[in-house]
């Protein structure tokens, strides 16, 4: 096993997870993030006391993970990386149920806003969009990261050599965290975003199912893991290859699909788009938030922008993440664009993964290949 050791490449951490378990690949990125990962719970708890409200973090923290079953669905559904988890969590020192929350911020944010916590106008926001089926141009897909603060100065890649899969990850995450989205040397990539208005679940957070994702070769063997997955929030996974893309609204135990189509460009924010999706509330100005962190406003600016440009290159793309309403900043401590990745998916060669290590229109991608 090599040993644990983190690169900082142009303001993100770049750490190599090659060891042969799982466990012992989560022990190379606890050791190599040991004070990141300990800092970055510290922030955790501390902005659970400030924006919740919370006198004890850890009881609710603790309470969140019992009640809410998806520490034992991910047991039961990914045990390799709840495995993996487990190795972070020993490494650098930390607890383990503590380390779980924290990197379900998903599901524990809207856990926050459904039991009145926090407003709903506080929430969160993401922003996603992919571009493929363009001629002599690589495909793309792209997600801005508009999450709480307490994630400032943890953005960090993983690359994740499995010697049990025949694909390597390039995973970009927070410090501590298992994913957030990324590319594989397949050619598989995927941004994700909450969606608010679907019903959630007790089953598994987004992260373990981010690196399932990201485990597969193409985009039909990822709408396959879908289809048959369990939830725990409703989410849309933003999916691209090295032919085509699709956006998955996913709830529950349930996924709905959409083809790009003809223009080659998708965009989706946090509403769903589908008609026949079971609304749990309808998202518009009077549900807080500007339209819910402008939900609507986001997926209309991104969609003229892929109309108005169907040959958009990578710097054009990129520069749909720093227009706002979709760039949020600077936004409030439970949320503001702290991340932008874009994958670049070639017909044939290296993926490259673009990754900033704060918001976009400051601060500049940092590049990843295989």
């Amino acid at each position: 096993m090599a040993q644990p050791a983190a690169d900082y490449v142009n303001g993100v951490f770049h750490v190599v997870l090659d060891a042969e378990t799982p466990g012992e690949r989560g022990e190379q990125h606890g050791a190599a993030l040991r004070l990141p990962i300990r800092t970055a719970l510290r922030n955790f708890k501390s902005w659970m006391r400030v924006q919740v409200g919370l006198e004890d973090p850890g009881d609710a923290i603790a309470e969140f993970v019992e009640s809410s079953g998806h520490l034992a669905a991910a047991t039961e559904d990914a045990p390799d990386l709840v495995e993996e988890m487990r190795g972070v969590a020993a490494a650098a020192g930390v607890d383990l149920v503590e380390l779980f929350a924290y990197q379900s911020f998903d599901e524990l944010f809207v856990h926050f806003i459904t039991s009145g916590a926090l407003d709903p106008s506080s929430s969160g926001h993401c922003t996603t969009a992919a571009v493929s089926g363009r001629s002599g141009l690589p495909n793309l897909v792209g997600h801005n990261n508009d999450i709480p603060t307490y994630h400032e100065g943890f953005v960090t890649v993983l690359r994740i050599k499995d010697p049990a899969l025949d694909v390597e990850i390039l995973q970009s995450t927070f410090a501590g965290q298992l994913a957030q989205n990324g590319v594989n040397s397949a050619g598989v990539g995927v941004g994700i975003n909450t969606l608010a208005d679907l019903p959630g679940g007790s089953g598994v957070p987004v992260s373990f199912h981010v690196r399932r994702i990201l485990q597969t070769h193409s985009v039909g063997e990822a709408v396959d893991y879908l289809s048959g997955a369990r939830f725990g929030q409703a989410m849309n996974y933003m999916i691209a290859d090295r032919s085509r893309a699709v956006s998955v609204e996913t709830w529950q135990t349930e996924t709905a699909v959409t083809e790009a189509g003809d223009g080659g460009a998708l965009a989706h924010t946090n509403h769903s788009v589908i008609p026949s999706t079971p609304r749990t509330f309808e998202m518009d100005a009077s549900s807080g938030g500007g339209s819910y962190g402008h939900t609507h406003e986001r997926l209309a600016l991104a969609q003229r922008i892929l109309r108005d440009e169907p040959l958009i290159d990578l710097a054009g793309f990129r520069e749909i993440f720093q227009q706002r309403p979709i760039l949020v900043f600077p936004g409030k401590p439970t949320g503001r664009t702290l991340m932008n990745m874009v994958a670049e998916i070639p017909a044939s060669g290296s993926p490259t993964l673009h990754l900033t290590p704060d918001t976009p229109h400051r601060y500049p991608a940092a590049r990843f290949a295989f």
